[in-house]
């Protein structure tokens, strides 16, 4: 007997006792105290089945349509199933079904649905078997959230439930169709992420755009390492683009109908089954034998196993000494510990901690990106330990650290907790006390324990142990923003027969080059501060950061620096700087100008006459260049971030908003699990590189990122996952193993992406061009060699390949290792019949400067047209010379054609005057820089450099 409906929106269950659909209490999301925990109805199954079905409101034969989805329905009985277009028809229909009252079916409810004296209206619908939202609302879609003064334009409504996962873990579910309007869609799809970004949510529904929309795609493909397709987690688009709008009635084929899951924070996933249900057409007219589809979309199956993050008592995170206490406590440990050979000395900061040793390929986004984020906050400092002490109680020996060593490490500890307080809060003692633990008792304590000296170590790394057989450290993550250069102050896991090569070999950095740099960047933060601060800026938050090769702690030639302004969610107080920024606020390349005048007035006056030269680079991005009289060069991006979700978020730390340079780098350095093994590898190939003449993006060859990459790629996999020292003979190891792989890499049709989401790259993107295909650790992705050609590709890897055969005739890696380095640049090489040489003079270094920046800016686009246009193998060179005049430099480019063939090649010297027209219309050109090309023979440029 069908029930009479009198519904409200709201979240109905059906009550066996009376046989009626009856109005089951919830609260708003906005009412829902994450606090409390959930009741055992209110959980996701682990193992879940989720349906999504848009199954079209228009009235086209919906007797036959709706039946037909009802038995799909009926058949799978999913855990989840949100629908779209629902209307008051299929409501009716749906509610008087068996089989969805019998197995305990919660279903909410949209109002739209049931507004049904108007003509066509539909809404949506969330069904759950067996268990219930612990919250819900029913919201409307804006399209922005820039300002609560400014009028939300309400387009669609959607359902948004949440449901636990976990103890206290929770997941929200939104049911949405998003707008059929191209500007209105990217909107509000960039609403959701932007307002959602930090909970654990899945998005469902019709998202009304395919996978060749590239306004949505470019939307998606931003947040793309944290909101994951799932269709693409598990199929290659080009293979199986799973289309899910009827192509026979559109005459196109589209994937619109999504399950888009934000990465959970406590949990992961594994996709058992995705595929698309509701196929099979019905018979509508038997006499014509005439057919159609249930829907104008296909429904979308999911099967999910949510998994919890493991916490193991297998994994430990510790301070582990970075001296070698063994003379101190080896007596100790022997008597009293026959387990010590099983596990370092350290202290505890969390045990049990996550089990990193699984095969979840998002530990390094979820759990090591946001800890090695929260230990840059935190200087590195210096432990004390003037005792040692045995607890009976817990079979322990131990040494307690002195009052300020106790105090930095609860500082730690505290807000490690917070960071992951929804995980470890069952697994941590409130009371923590921190100590150095030597070893377990095992029997009588046979020696007196006593210290005879105070001991001190420094706190450089927090480490992961892991346990297989014994623990061993898996991770270091450094303390502090910037990694300190090696060299200095050596300690831990570096043998000295591997610093004492570097030190024979000159591989470290003087350590007054460095200090330079740290003086520069520390004056340049309080000059920045007297410009941005508290007192001048309301709206916005400003942070100066470093990036690039000195927050790596490498002896780079460029101090690479951000400065990052945010704009915040209050309006308020706007001080006069603010009201300026907010006029600009659209208009980025006038509010970073801005921005950058204001910076070099303050720089300037600040420095005084400390400064050779200091300039706007107008390049793809604004960057203020700065070359300081010691040589120290400063290069300074400006960042601009729209408003911030949560105010509070450090900017360092937010990660779904990466920095410029900063959070690439981050990752980085927690992918190659050990930093400083990482610093010696990459410092050794950097220079190797550099002597033979392939370092240097803007010449076409690998910048520092690039190499930085492939040096990570090749720790990560070859690292010992138990390197407690690192000598010359594994050094070596690692190194053969970066030219046997890269030698037979197949650069021209393969990419290297530390990534395991690597089909998340968008080949389109302007960034992936380039004949090497190195991708950035963070997303989008970008080629990181983007200006390399054909030619210069030949060369890299012809250096790659020289170096490996001489490593497979090596008999001393010491001797082998000497060799490499030795290698010199070889430009011009044997093949290089003609060079273009061009001169560049000025009346000021300053002036020389400018001018050689500007040739070195527009070299890429002339190489790239010298290859494919005009079909010429390419070698550069990568110095400008100085001869007999200061205020004149040489620059050469090679070619593999003699100079009458190339004087006579008429599409080179359109390419060249192309080339060369820049110049004249350079804006900052003065009349006394002056340029100047000559075409030669490499006989006569050979003969013109011996005569210098």
């Amino acid at each position: 007997m069908e029930q009479k409906l009198n519904l409200i929106e709201g979240m109905y269950r059906f009550d066996q006792s009376i046989h009626q659909w009856i109005l089951s209490p919830c609260i708003s999301l906005i009412s829902d105290d994450l606090k409390n925990s959930c009741t055992d109805d209110m959980y996701i199954p682990k193992h879940c089945q989720f349906i999504t079905w848009n199954i079209h409101s228009d009235l086209v034969f919906p007797n036959f349509r709706y039946q037909a989805i009802l038995k799909t329905l009926q058949k799978l009985l999913p855990d989840i199933i949100c629908l779209q277009e629902v209307t008051f028809d299929f409501l009716n229909l749906l509610l008087n079904e068996i089989w969805l009252q019998e197995n305990n079916y919660y279903i909410i409810i949209m109002g739209n649905i049931l507004d049904h004296n108007q003509k066509q209206t539909y809404g949506q619908l969330i069904l759950t078997k067996n268990f219930h939202a612990r919250a819900f609302s029913i919201c409307p879609l804006y399209l922005s959230e820039d300002s609560p003064s400014i009028k939300q334009q309400e387009v669609k409504k959607y359902i948004i439930a949440r449901f636990g996962l976990h103890l206290e873990v929770t997941i929200d579910l939104v049911n949405l169709q998003l707008d059929d309007v191209d500007e209105k869609r990217c909107q509000a799809l960039e609403y959701f992420f932007k307002t959602m970004n930090m909970q654990n949510y899945m998005l469902i529904g019709d998202f009304n755009f395919g996978d060749n929309h590239i306004k949505e795609q470019h939307i998606l493909q931003k947040y793309q390492l944290q909101i994951h397709d799932l269709w693409k987690d598990i199929y290659d688009i080009e293979e199986n683009p799973g289309y899910t709008f009827d192509p026979s009635q559109s005459q196109i084929s589209h994937r619109f109908d999504r399950y888009l899951l934000h990465l959970l924070q406590n949990l992961s996933y594994s996709i058992e089954h995705l595929n698309m249900i509701g196929l099979d057409t019905i018979l509508i007219d038997s006499i014509n034998n005439k057919r159609m589809n249930q829907s104008d979309h296909f429904g979308l199956q999911l099967i999910l196993n949510f998994q919890i993050r493991a916490i193991s008592d297998c994994s430990a995170l510790a301070i582990v000494p970075a001296i070698n206490m063994e003379p101190l406590t080896e007596l100790v440990r022997e008597q009293c510990d026959s387990l010590s050979n099983r596990w370092p000395i350290h202290i505890s900061l969390f045990w049990p901690f996550f089990d990193l040793a699984n095969t979840q390929d998002d530990n390094e986004e979820i759990i090591l990106l946001p800890l090695r984020l929260l230990l840059a906050q935190f200087e590195s400092f210096d432990i004390e330990i003037n005792e040692i002490d045995l607890s009976i109680e817990n079979h322990t020996i131990f040494m307690p650290l002195n009052f300020q060593s106790n105090k930095y490490i609860k500082q730690l500890h505290a807000q490690i907790k917070q960071l992951f307080s929804q995980c470890l809060c069952k697994t941590i003692d409130d009371n923590y006390n921190p100590y150095l633990t030597i070893g377990q008792l095992d029997g009588q304590v046979k020696s007196k324990l006593t210290l005879p000296n105070s001991v001190q170590f420094p706190v450089r790394y927090i480490s992961i142990l892991q346990k297989s057989t014994s623990f061993h450290v898996t991770y270091q993550l450094p303390l502090g923003s910037v990694l300190e250069p090696i060299g200095l102050n050596q300690f831990g896991h570096i043998n000295c027969d591997l610093e004492e090569f570097f030190n024979q070999m000159n591989l470290y950095e003087n350590r007054k080059s460095y200090e330079q740099k740290q003086e520069k960047f520390h004056r340049l933060s309080i000059c920045f501060e007297e410009i941005f601060n508290k007192n001048t800026l309301h709206c916005f938050t400003c942070a100066f950061l470093p990036y690039g090769s000195f927050r790596l702690g490498l002896n780079g030639e460029d101090l690479d620096t951000v400065l990052v302004l945010s704009q915040q969610k209050s309006l308020e107080n706007k001080t006069n700087l603010d009201q300026t920024f907010l006029r600009l606020r659209y208009q980025l390349p006038e509010l970073t100008n801005l921005i950058l005048d204001l910076l070099e007035k303050q720089i300037h006056h600040v420095f005084n006459n400390e400064i050779i030269d200091c300039r706007n680079i107008q390049a793809i991005y604004p960057i203020l260049s700065i070359l300081f009289n010691d040589q120290t060069r400063v290069e300074i991006f400006v960042q601009i971030k729209e408003v911030s979700v949560i105010d509070e978020i450090d900017l360092l730390s937010n990660f779904y908003e990466p920095i410029h340079g900063v959070h690439d780098i981050e990752r980085l350095i927690i992918y190659v699990r050990y930093p400083i093994i990482f610093q010696y590898f990459l410092t050794f190939i950097r220079t190797w590189a550099q002597h033979t003449g392939i370092y240097g993006q803007v010449y076409g060859y690998l910048g520092g990122f690039s190499w930085a990459i492939l040096c990570a790629y090749i720790c990560h996999k070859f690292l010992s996952l138990n390197t407690y020292s690192f000598s010359l003979e594994q050094f070596f190891i690692l190194i053969q193993k970066f030219f046997s792989i890269y030698s037979q890499f197949n650069w021209t049709y393969e990419s290297l992406c530390l990534s395991t989401k690597i089909h998340y790259s968008d080949p389109t993107n302007v960034d992936n061009r380039g004949s090497m295909r190195i991708l950035c650790p963070s997303p989008p992705f970008n080629n990181t060699s983007r200006s390399t050609i054909n030619s210069t590709r030949y060369l890299i890897i012809q250096n790659f390949q020289h170096v490996h055969k001489i490593i497979e005739k090596t008999k001393n890696y010491n001797d082998t290792l000497k060799e490499i380095l030795q290698l010199s640049n070889q430009f011009p090489n044997k093949t290089i019949q003609s060079i273009l040489q061009l001169t560049l003079s000025g009346q000021t270094i300053s002036e020389l400067h400018q001018w050689v920046g500007y040739m070195k800016s527009r070299l890429a686009h002339f190489l790239t047209d010298c290859e494919e246009d005009c079909e010429l193998f390419v070698q550069t060179d990568t110095k400008i010379e100085i001869r007999k005049k200061n205020l004149e430099r040489y620059y050469s480019i090679g070619f593999q054609v003699n100079e009458q063939i190339l004087s006579r090649h008429r599409q080179f010297y359109y390419s060249l005057n192309k080339f060369l027209d820049q110049f004249k219309l350079c804006s900052f050109r003065s009349d006394t820089m002056k340029f100047s090309y000559k075409l030669m023979s490499i006989n006569d440029w050979n003969n013109q450099r011996t005569q210098i």
